[in-house]
């Protein structure tokens, strides 16, 4: 019943002979419930603090199912989140920041709900959120994005067009299945450039870069509407309808190539074993019609990200799908028969997505301390200028072993250095003078492989050239040896069974700058 001036009769059971009334009543709208007092954060613990971070495309601001905003406050309860990015916003934020008793942001078309104060916003462009979060005194800005869902140039090797518009072959500017699929892949990337994804992620990166060089951690999320270049590789290029495309998506590799990490794809590097799937989702209250765009396609992709600037301050302790178990091939349901272990709250799915979770911890003054025996390595500075040498130092390494050192995004040997009888070396290598300057890895590999980091900043060259990319390699004073078979992509990071970037999972990281000093443990693989 609605508010307003009624009338009210008692009436016979025949319903039309009156026995008393009328009776005024006056019906007024019902108190709204009052807000939650404001959640607590979570306390610090021996300098640390937990951040769960939850990207969640919520299908129309969770409209499309009843109760959305309490089911995706309960689902932010279960899971734990901190932070949470929501793009397809619509009026959720609100409504579930005030179930939650968090904060909040709605700006663009991705909200944020905070559990840590939000201490200012922003907006980046026309596609970011911004905000930055008092971590218990770490200061922490987080970018929530929901970028172009057309030019959806993915569904072209699948056969479909993806609204693709533009003078481009007839059919690509609907959604519809083409005569055949298209396996062009300069067209591809050609197109993809169009949706205007990869320049606001270079917009986004110039952002994190300032906020990083003021002294913040930095966290970005959303649904980015276009896969990762990881997961489009060789290994995958006859799965998943990609018909033998290997695709370097610009979007996700420009952020690779602005020094920011794939929390998932750190923690799960193999995109066969785990290949973290967040689009389509299946979703039992709709028929599969209303949640696949290709039904006669494999479609699935993983078009939902979290991913966070390295720093010494900040851990990636796990990552994690959240949703349901199944998801839609070929306009069917199909269990997920992956290596993924997905969560799969209790609480009703509001969409049409799944998604992603990742556990950080936040260390104000550096994650972790090291173990006893470890290897570690004390670098003469954190920051030395494109063909300037550096002292290297290390200690609890195998005895009397050859180590190389390589200076990475692409592998570049500086030198070989043997260790004395206790495991110990001391070097000097020169970083190439054509090295790119900014945040790049210091790598000491020993016999077996076994991987020591630190973290290294590199400068423009004192002499005012601008470097023009890491060449080949120049070996440095502790003596030469053929390079490395480490084959990463130009700009990014390159791994050897475990990510080599200045995270450590499980919370294994130590980068004490302050003097030079640069600690960092063996590398595990979380999981």
């Amino acid at each position: 019943m609605g508010a307003g001036e009624y009338d009210v009769y008692l009436l016979e059971d025949d319903g039309y002979n009156v026995l008393a009334g009328p009776i005024d009543i006056t019906v007024t709208d019902a108190e709204p419930e009052p807000p939650l007092p404001p959640a607590e954060p979570k306390p610090e613990v021996d300098g640390k603090s937990g951040l769960n971070v939850l990207t969640f495309n919520v299908w129309h601001g969770g409209t499309q199912v009843e109760n959305g905003a309490q089911q995706i406050a309960d689902i932010i309860r279960e899971t734990d989140a901190d932070v949470t990015f929501l793009p397809e916003v619509g009026q959720a934020p609100a409504q579930v920041a005030s179930l939650l008793g968090y904060q909040h942001l709605t700006a663009t078309d991705t909200g944020i709900v905070s559990r840590y104060p939000i201490v200012s916003t922003d907006t980046i462009g026309r596609w970011w959120s911004k905000a930055v979060l008092d971590v218990n005194g770490s200061e922490v800005v987080v970018y929530g994005g929901h970028l172009e869902y057309r030019w959806y140039t993915t569904y072209l090797p699948r056969g479909y067009g993806g609204e693709i518009r533009g003078d481009w072959p007839a059919g690509w500017n609907t959604w519809n299945k083409l005569d055949a699929p298209v396996t062009d892949v300069e067209a591809i990337l050609q197109a993809n450039e169009q949706s205007g994804r990869p320049a606001t992620a270079a917009e986004l990166v110039a952002d994190i870069d300032a906020e990083r060089a003021a002294g913040r951690l930095a966290i970005v999320g959303g649904d980015f509407n276009e896969p990762p270049s990881q997961d489009w590789t060789a290994a995958t290029a006859d799965l998943f309808d990609h018909n033998g495309v290997v695709a370097p998506w610009q979007t996700t590799q420009t952020l690779l190539d602005g020094g920011l990490v794939d929390a998932f794809r750190t923690v799960y590097p193999d995109p066969v074993a785990n290949p973290g799937f967040t689009w389509p989702a299946d979703n039992v209250l709709f028929p599969t019609s209303s949640l696949t765009w290709a039904p006669e396609a494999d479609e699935r992709d993983r078009i939902d990200y979290i991913f966070a600037a390295p720093d010494e301050r900040l851990s990636i302790d796990g990552a994690t799908v959240v949703g349901p178990q199944s998801t839609i091939v070929r306009n069917q349901r199909v269990v997920d028969d992956s290596a993924d272990e997905i969560l799969t709250p209790d609480a009703v799915w509001p969409s049409d997505h799944k998604a992603v979770l990742a556990s950080f911890t936040v260390c104000g003054g550096g994650c972790v301390t090291p173990e006893p025996g470890q290897p570690s390595l004390e670098i003469g500075s954190v920051a030395v200028a494109a063909g300037a040498s550096v002292a290297v130092e290390g200690t609890n390494f195998p005895a009397a072993a050859v180590l190389r050192i390589e200076l990475r995004s692409t592998p570049v040997l500086l030198g070989t250095a043997t260790t004395d009888a206790v495991g110990a070396f001391r070097t000097t290598v020169s970083v190439p003078a054509g090295t790119t300057p900014g945040a790049h890895s210091l790598v000491v590999i020993d016999p077996d492989g076994v991987e020591t980091t630190a973290a290294i900043t590199v400068t423009a060259p004192t002499d005012g050239t601008t470097p023009g990319g890491i060449p080949g390699g120049t070996p440095g004073s502790g003596g030469a040896a053929a390079p490395g078979s480490g084959n990463a992509r130009d700009g990014s990071l390159a791994t050897t069974g475990a990510d080599s970037t200045p995270f450590v999972l499980g919370a294994v990281l130590l980068l004490g700058v302050g003097l030079g000093l640069v600690v960092m443990h063996r590398r595990r693989r979380l999981g």
